[in-house]
Formats: C-alpha cells, sequence, structure tokens
C-alpha cells in the first residue's frame, strides 16, 4: 500500500511539468516530506534568505538524501552477502542430511535384506546340526550294535573252538590206549557241551554222531581216526570264521573311525558356523539399528535447517521489501527536491507566493 502511494506520487510529479505551478505544489505538500521540506522553504522565506540558500538547503536534502541511500546500499549489499553465505550453509546442511537419511536408509534395508539371509542361515545350520547329531548317535549305536555282535560270535566260536580242542585231547588220549571208562565223564562233559550248542548246530553235527556212536558201539582206532579227522576240519572252518569276522570287524571299525571323524569335523564346522552367524546377526542388529537411529537424526535435523532455511528466506524478503520501499521512498523525495529546485529557479515568485499562504 504503501509502495503503491509512492508509485502514484512519483507519477504525479513526473506529469507536474505538464499542470501549473500551484497544483504542483499542492502535490508536493500533500506529502509528509514535502510538506516538512516547503515549511523549510518558508522559514527561508520569511527570514528573507537568499534565494540562493534555499538552493543550498535544498541541495543538502538531496545530498542527505543521497547519502542515506548510499548507506542503505551498502548496508543491503552486507545483507545480501550475509544472507547468500547462510542460505548457502543451509541448503550444503540439508544436502547433506538428505544424503545422511539416503545413504542411512540404504545401508538400513540393505542389513534388513542381509539379515533376513543370514537367519535363513543360521535356521538351516542349526537344522544342519541336528541332523548331524542325529546321524552320530544313529551311526555310533550302529557301530556299537555290531561290535557287540562281533564280540558275541567270537565267543562263541571260541567257546566251540575250546569244546573241541577238549575233544581233541578226549580222542587222543583214547587212541593212546585209554579206556572209555576212564575218560567217560569228560566225554560226558565234552558231548553236553557240543550237543547243547546253538551257534554252531550243524557244523558240529557230524562230530556229535560219530562221538554218540562211539559210546554206544565201543572204540575203535578206525572211528578214533575219523573222529580226530572232523574235529580238525571244523576246527580249521572255525578259526576262518572268526578270521573273517575279526577282519569284518577291523574294517567296520575303521570305517567308523574315518566316519566319526568326519561327523565330529563336520560338527566342529557347524557350530563354528552358527556362532559366527550369531555374531554377524547381532551385528546386523545393531547396524540396523544404528542406522534407524541416524535416520531419525538426521530428519529432525533437515527438518530444523529446512525451518531455518525458510525463516533466512522470509528475514530477507522482509529485508529486501524495506530495501525497496525506501529506496523508492527516497526515489519520491528525489523528485520532489527537483521539482521544488525546478520551480525556485524558474517560477520563484509563484512557488514563493505559494509557500507564504500555507499554514
Amino acid at each position: 500500500m504503501q509502495k503503491l502511494a509512492i508509485l502514484t506520487l512519483v507519477v504525479a510529479l513526473a506529469a507536474s511539468k505538464f499542470v501549473d505551478t500551484h497544483t504542483t505544489l499542492a502535490q508536493i505538500d500533500a506529502n509528509p516530506f514535502g510538506n516538512v521540506v516547503l515549511s523549510a522553504i518558508k522559514a527561508h522565506i520569511q527570514a528573507q534568505t537568499p534565494a540562493n540558500e534555499v538552493n543550498m538547503l535544498l541541495n543538502g536534502v538531496a545530498a542527505g538524501l543521497q547519502q542515506d541511500q548510499n548507506d542503505h546500499d551498502h548496508a543491503f549489499e552486507l545483507d545480501t552477502t550475509t544472507n547468500n553465505r547462510i542460505v548457502e550453509d543451509l541448503e550444503k546442511e540439508i544436502l547433506y542430511h538428505q544424503n545422511q537419511i539416503s545413504s542411512n536408509t540404504q545401508l538400513r534395508d540393505d542389513t534388513i535384506e542381509a539379515l533376513a539371509v543370514s537367519e535363513e542361515d543360521i535356521r538351516v545350520t542349526i537344522q544342519d546340526i541336528a541332523t548331524n547329531e542325529q546321524t552320530y548317535a544313529r551311526e555310533e549305536a550302529t557301530r556299537n550294535q555290531q561290535h557287540e555282535t562281533f564280540v558275541a560270535k567270537v565267543a562263541a566260536i571260541d567257546d566251540v573252538i575250546d569244546a573241541i580242542d577238549e575233544a581233541a585231547k578226549l580222542i587222543q588220549h583214547l587212541s593212546l590206549g585209554a579206556s572209555f571208562v576212564q575218560v567217560k565223564s569228560k566225554y560226558e562233559t565234552i558231548h553236553k557241551r557240543l550237543t547243547d550248542n546253538t551257534s554252531h548246530s550243524q557244523l558240529l553235527q557230524p562230530v556229535v554222531a560219530a562221538l554218540t556212536e562211539l559210546a554206544t558201539h565201543g572204540v575203535n582206532q578206525k572211528a578214533l581216526t575219523k573222529i580226530a579227522q572232523l574235529l580238525s576240519e571244523i576246527r580249521q572252518q572255525l578259526v576262518q570264521e572268526k578270521a573273517t569276522k575279526t577282519d569284518v570287524e577291523d574294517r567296520q571299525a575303521a570305517h567308523w573311525a574315518e566316519f566319526s571323524a568326519h561327523l565330529s569335523n563336520e560338527h566342529t564346522r557347524l557350530v563354528e558356523r552358527k556362532a559366527q552367524l550369531e555374531v554377524q546377526i547381532q551385528e546386523q542388529k545393531d547396524t540396523i539399528e544404528d542406522a534407524q537411529s541416524w535416520i531419525e537424526f538426521h530428519t529432525l535435523e533437515l527438518e530444523n535447517s529446512e525451518e531455518r532455511l525458510a525463516g533466512q528466506q522470509a528475514w530477507y524478503a522482509v529485508q529486501s521489501e524495506i530495501y525497496e520501499t525506501q529506496t523508492a521512498e527516497r526515489a519520491a523525495q528525489n523528485e520532489i527536491v527537483d521539482r521544488l529546485q525546478e520551480h525556485i529557479s524558474e517560477k520563484l515568485s509563484t512557488t514563493a507566493q505559494f509557500i507564504s499562504k500555507r499554514n
């Protein structure tokens, strides 16, 4: 509104060249500044001051206006420089906070994806550990059962071999002339052991039959030789059977030693992997938490910087408005001084007459 009034005055004064002196002076007098200047000129006229002093007064006013404008220009230039520097700094701050929000958001989102992978990895690893432990327990139980079976079968073979050896001694005694009556008690014990055996009953059946026939039909060298031959053959088969079973046991034991070592090593690797993943998962959770905290921090700082920038821009807009308004006012005031100087130089009597009639 004030700028519109100033503009109206300037336009009116610019057009005053084409209207009469009284109208122009009336327009000047209606302006507060013009009124003050006319009052000062009136005081000089009433004091009968020479016209050149009135011009000096107006020149002084014009110089003062120019100095005010120079000072105002300088002050506004400083304000502009300061404003530009502050705005530049704030824009840099805003860009920095935006970049930090962007980078931390990317870090958070990438780490969330990585965390999902790590959590799946540790789930699979835990499952693998359980499978490894189940496999170890199952295979160990199988191996223990194999060993127990081997021990039991070897013990049974050794028992049969012992009975065969006892029977061979009995036959040797009979071959050397001992009577059946002398060895009958021993015979019955050996015969019972061989008869009661269940692990090798089919293998022992021929010798059991031969010994039974010996007791029934009496002792003769031919029968003793046959029995001795049977006992020797059976013993060889039992020794071979034991060797075969021992070989199988040794191979099974070696396989289990190798496989159990593999399972143990794999278990160690899996447990270490689980521990590494637990550390990794915790670090990823910490990273996500830290990134989120930085996002929140920089978001607040961004809002603060944007508010400060808006405040700075608003302040500079006000300063610019003040500068433009005051510059326009001084332009209008300079126009008033110019018109008055023109009228005093060219239309002194008319101007003096108008001024004298003022209240």
